[in-house]
């Protein structure tokens, strides 16, 4: 009896040693794996992971920037043509009559710019044609300039 006693506590200090160095070696792997994982190299390639994706959004970014840029620049370039035509062969009465009526106020007469062409041929300046004809002086000078064109 006292044999079998001996044996039984063999076992279990077997046992015992066993789950020992299992559970050493178990906490020996769990730690390795926590360094690892803190490795400069995988934090390196991490950060590379994270440049690729930054270079891809940049890209995208930059080439959503250009069409708006490209379109921009389109849209300004037909509305130069427009002003191209207007502004090369103005004519002021085709001007004053597609003048909505609706930009005058109803109680101001408009003023006369007719008037302002012949005068400045005549030789009178801006400021002498503004006082006559009770108009800003910019105002007469804008005529002039765009009758010069």
């Amino acid at each position: 009896m006292l044999h079998a006693s001996y044996e039984i506590w063999g076992v279990v200090l077997v046992a015992l040693l066993i789950g020992t160095l299992f559970f050493k070696a178990f906490l020996k792997r769990r730690r390795n794996r926590r360094e690892l994982g803190s490795l400069p190299v995988e934090k390196e390639a991490g950060a590379y992971r994270g440049d690729i994706e930054h270079r891809a959004l940049m890209f995208l970014m930059a080439q959503k920037t250009d069409a708006v840029l490209a379109a921009l620049a389109q849209a300004i370039d037909q509305e130069r043509q427009k002003l191209g035509g207007i502004v090369i062969n103005p004519s002021m009465a085709e001007a004053l009559d597609a003048m909505p009526a609706a930009a005058t106020p109803a109680g101001k007469p408009q003023p006369d710019y007719k008037q302002v062409i012949p005068m400045a041929r005549s030789g009178m300046d801006a400021a002498d044609i503004a006082r006559q004809l009770q108009l800003p002086e910019a105002e007469v000078s804008m005529v002039m300039r765009l009758n010069a064109a």
